[in-house]
């Protein structure tokens, strides 16, 4: 095996340093990967280790059966333990867990929805109203009591005095009993339970020590307090134990993951040998400069700064749009320019977001440009449930028989109407011969008893108001069953997914008051239509742009990556306290390292959020990795700027727009239309598969004209401003588009 020749000088040492304590610090893109696995085949090969005495243990199935392929293609032997931490402990419990008392070896594995279901029938059985509030609460505090080794009666201890903390410690106490009853455990019990049976029995402790003499853990900044006291337990006897990690990648606080284990390792291993993964495999360096000086910031940190022998690259390029609109537009253009002009892929570029809830804008363009795309980190926006939720309302009152939008949201939010009662007003329309819409307006005269029809009372008052309302103009009427329904009710603004919800409740609204300023006369079945149009892709995922979260790209990278929504508030997000703050700039290195050959950073000066345009001040990652954010309110842009816009030049071309944005565009696209005649327009996406646009001519299109989209079909152009031209179709309404990207040609 001539491991030597695939690895550089530093990644050789931790390979070849196989006793004792290891600690590696592996910065993004720098072969963490590759070091762990010729490591693995090292002992096994050179050491003539034993493979079953090899434990590795990882955060996810998809990297453990990776790691496993690489290390049988690399040494053709099998055997060693390549698991996560939960199917780790799964196994152990399932051989000894009887040692504990309580459980055998056939118990059940209660996921996160068993959970919930077993806490809200203990707060029923305690006459507790079915609060979603209390559920979640409750479930956060006993996933918190168990990843902190605290049990029912140690945690009660800890609750005393806080607000709900008698409430909590007793539900916490029943569901325990009712686990013990059904002979289950939930997922933070195989954890827990397994460091209970090694401090409890001896034996079984010394029989996976003597095991796994051997042991290594990937991801090490992602593990929180009971996997690390796990793995520094297995570890006790032979003291081999090799960790993985990078504290700058650190970004799953939310689920208990503690980057000071990488500090304390060598505090609890004295003895241990530090190695650093610096050279980066992935990344340019200009790429990687603008890293290092974001993440430089953080002070909780070891020091490591990433280097690359590799190219230079172009610059990375900010750009300051003039609101969401605009951030779209740019991100999908220059998506057009480098297709055409450097030859990439769709499957090259990533549109990076904090949060979910900025998806819309960029989904909405993705869409009536016809691109390929793909969301990682979520559902597509318009099949959130919350959004799938509010859709409901609509289409009821839009279609009286739609049966399955009224069963939705018949208990959306809670109402008290159980599925029993559901069934039972089902088995009453029937026999009475009426539609579901016709039975719950007409409650009182249906064959059921009056617990029943209380019950649905409370729906059918608000499917009343909904009805006699449903003329008021769509913008109004979106407000008004938001009010009247108050989905807002169900969430907590303090819970961060709660949050996210909220922010595409939000954002849906302002969806839909933006069709209506195109569409002011259009109908609620005009505008569902629209939706649904927009909404129906069917397109490859082989070869697609991907649109995600950043924790859904971790561990992935791209060759063009767009990191948008860049303001205070929304990247880094509103959390207080220093350690959250370094938990987002951890998340913003995240972002910027998956990037291979180029990075754009775009936000937008205003958004429209909660009913209103807001004005942000942009985020002060982009001041830390090295750019100018003031508005540039004095200087106009150069004829040479201009030029070298028209030209698709964007990698050395930075503008930022200040407040008076709107009017700036204006005048830049006045001049580049009197430019036509000395400046080719330059001809953008290839011709593809996927409907790519075309190259076109844009002063080709003028008001009146008759024109063909590839998705949508025939239209008319009843507004043109600069490249920005609305069409109005039979069907889909009326759409803004960027005419040099929408898949649009005249017709005759």
């Amino acid at each position: 095996m001539d491991y030597k020749s695939l690895l550089n000088s530093s990644q050789i040492l931790p390979v070849e340093d196989t006793q004792g304590a290891v600690l590696v610090l592996a910065g993004a893109g720098s072969g963490k990967t590759r070091v762990l696995t010729y490591r693995i085949a090292h002992l096994i090969e050179k050491n003539g280790v034993d493979p079953r005495n090899i434990l590795a243990i990882t955060f996810t199935n998809k990297a453990a059966g990776e790691m496993r392929e690489r290390i049988l293609d690399v040494t053709g032997r099998s055997g060693m333990l390549i698991s996560t931490f939960h199917s780790l402990c799964a196994k152990i419990l399932r051989n000894d867990i009887s040692k504990l008392g309580d459980f055998t070896s056939n118990f059940s594995i209660y996921d996160d929805e068993d959970s919930k279901k077993v806490i809200a029938r203990i707060l029923k059985a305690k006459e507790i109203d079915d609060n979603k509030e209390y559920k979640k609460l409750i479930r956060w505090h006993i996933s918190n009591a168990k990843n902190n080794a605290m049990g029912a009666k140690e945690y009660a201890v800890r609750l005393k005095g806080e607000p709900e903390g008698e409430l909590i410690a007793d539900v916490y106490s029943r569901y325990e009993k009712e686990l013990r009853e059904n002979n289950a455990l939930d997922f933070d019990d195989l954890l827990y339970k397994t460091l209970l049976l090694f401090a409890t029995n001896k034996d079984v402790l010394d029989k996976y020590q003597e095991r796994f003499q051997y042991i290594h853990v990937d991801e090490f900044q992602d593990t929180n307090k009971i996997q690390y006291t796990l793995v520094r337990m297995l570890a006790n006897k032979y003291g081999n134990i090799f960790v993985v990690g990078d504290d700058d990648q650190s970004i799953y606080g939310w689920r208990w993951a503690d980057s000071s284990n990488i500090s304390k390792f060598s505090q609890h291993f004295p003895d241990c040998r530090i190695y650093k993964l610096e050279q980066n495999y992935r990344s340019t360096k200009r790429i990687l400069d603008v890293a290092n000086k974001i993440i430089a910031n953080n002070s909780q940190r070891m020091d490591k700064t990433l280097w690359t022998q590799g190219d230079e690259g172009v610059k990375v390029v900010y750009k300051s749009c003039y609101d969401e609109k605009y951030e779209a537009d740019y991100v999908l253009e220059q998506i057009c320019n480098l297709i055409k002009y450097n030859d990439y892929e769709y499957k090259d570029f990533a549109i990076l977001v904090r949060a979910s809830a900025l998806t819309r804008s960029f989904e909405e363009k993705l869409a009536l440009y016809n691109y390929p795309y793909k969301i990682i980190g979520g559902n597509k926006f318009f099949e959130r449930k919350e959004v799938k939720d509010f859709l409901a309302y609509l289409k009821f009152i839009a279609n009286p028989n739609d049966s399955e939008s009224i069963l939705r949201v018949i208990n959306v939010p809670k109402r008290g109407i159980g599925e029993s009662a559901v069934q039972k007003l089902i088995e009453a329309c029937a026999e009475s011969r009426v539609s579901l819409m016709q039975g719950i307006l007409n409650i009182e005269d249906m064959p059921l008893t009056s617990v029943v029809k209380n019950k649905i009372k409370a729906f059918s008052n608000v499917v009343f108001a909904l009805k006699e309302k449903s003329g008021m103009p769509l913008s109004d009427y979106i407000d008004y069953v938001n009010t009247l329904v108050d989905f807002a009710s169900q969430y907590n603004p303090k819970d961060e997914e709660d949050k996210n919800r909220l922010d595409n409740i939000d954002d849906y609204i302002t969806s839909v008051k933006e069709y209506c300023k195109d569409n002011s006369d259009s109908s609620l079945d005009e505008y569902l239509q629209s939706v649904s149009l927009v909404t129906d892709t069917d397109q490859p995922i082989d070869n697609c742009i991907t649109l995600a979260t950043v924790h859904g790209v971790k561990g992935l990278e791209y060759k063009c990556c767009f990191i948008v929504g860049l303001e205070e508030g929304l990247f880094p997000s509103i959390r207080d306290g220093d350690d959250n703050v370094q938990e987002e700039r951890r998340i913003m290195y995240v972002a910027v390292t998956r990037a291979r050959e180029r990075l754009y950073l775009t936000n937008a000066q205003s958004r429209y959020r909660y009913g209103r345009r807001e004005y942000g001040m942009a985020s002060r990652f982009l001041k830390e990795g090295g750019f100018i954010v003031e508005p540039e309110r004095k200087q106009q842009a150069s004829i040479g700027s201009i030029l070298g816009e028209l030209n698709g030049n964007f990698s050395e071309y930075r503008e930022v727009e200040s407040k008076s944005a709107g009017e700036r565009y204006d005048r830049m696209r006045d001049m580049k239309n009197l430019m036509k005649s000395y400046v080719k327009t330059p001809a953008f996406a290839k011709s593809a598969p996927q409907a790519a646009p075309q190259s076109k001519d844009v002063s080709i299109f003028k008001v009146g004209m008759n024109v063909e989209h590839t998705r949508f079909g025939k239209g008319k152009i009843i507004a043109i401003t600069g490249e920005n031209a609305k069409i109005e179709f039979s069907v889909l309404g009326v759409k803004t588009f960027n005419m040099r990207l929408a898949p649009i040609k005249p017709t005759e």
